[in-house]
């Protein structure tokens, strides 16, 4: 007994040294009025709590929470969580969330519950085959963020539904995880056709300019060695 206390407390002190712990609580605990609302007035959030989740039951507030250990600078990445033991949506309880982080945070877990739970094998086969020939570089975040034993499939299906695609949207559709009546209110709230009565190509008439290859695309000057930002890489919070 002596060398096993002995061991615990040489455990806890190099998870002392190396990280922290961050907790998560039920996404509705203390937001519980906003996560209803945004759970039936979002779009893409109704569309799959009406399916998958009708009563709200990933909502709940009555599970408990959980400690996670992470490094320090990590902990303000991690957002949130999903555990399909329990299948409730949790939320770091050490983050000041916006509304739009919240409602990521909602359609991001609650993929994972349609992952788990609401998803056949044939359609997660086939889901893995679509992401194959028409791979995402949000697979290339994952294996390269997440630790080894995280189910990366699932975190996959995850970010895809998140930072969706038309191809994405379409392929939910065509394995039924969504109708294509739902897939075509998503389509036209994500991706709006553009306006007919805007005029389109270059202008009839062409008037004088001045050099403007100084300028930014805002029409402000712009740094001969400043990146333009449609370069730099988006960055991903993590879940």
């Amino acid at each position: 007994m002596p060398g096993m206390v002995k061991k615990l407390s040489y455990l806890l002190l190099a998870l002392t040294i190396s990280g922290c712990a961050t907790t998560y609580v039920p996404i509705s605990w203390g937001q519980g009025d906003l996560v209803k609302r945004l759970s039936r007035e979002d779009l893409f959030l109704s569309t799959l709590f009406n399916r998958y989740d009708p009563d709200r039951n990933t909502l709940r507030v009555s599970g408990a929470s959980f400690d996670e250990v992470m490094m320090p600078s990590e902990v303000k990445l991690h957002l949130g969580a999903y555990r399909p033991d329990t299948k409730i949506i949790y939320r770091n309880l050490f983050q000041q969330y916006t509304e739009g982080q919240l409602r990521s945070v909602m359609l991001h877990e609650l993929a994972h519950h349609v992952w788990y739970s609401g998803m056949s094998a044939q359609q997660r086969e086939d889901w893995r085959l679509y992401l194959a020939t028409n791979p995402s570089r949000l697979q290339a975040m994952v294996r390269s963020t997440y630790k080894q034993g995280t189910d990366f499939d699932s975190e996959d299906f995850a970010f895809a539904v998140e930072y969706a695609r038309p191809g994405d949207i379409e392929e939910l559709a065509t394995l039924k995880i969504i109708t294509p009546e739902e897939r075509e209110k998503i389509m036209k709230l994500k991706f709006p056709p553009k306006r007919a009565d805007l005029p389109q190509g270059p202008p009839l008439v062409r008037t004088a300019e001045a050099d403007r290859s100084h300028e930014g695309d805002n029409g402000e000057p712009q740094a001969k060695d400043q990146k333009n930002p449609k370069d730099q890489a988006p960055h991903h919070e993590i879940y």
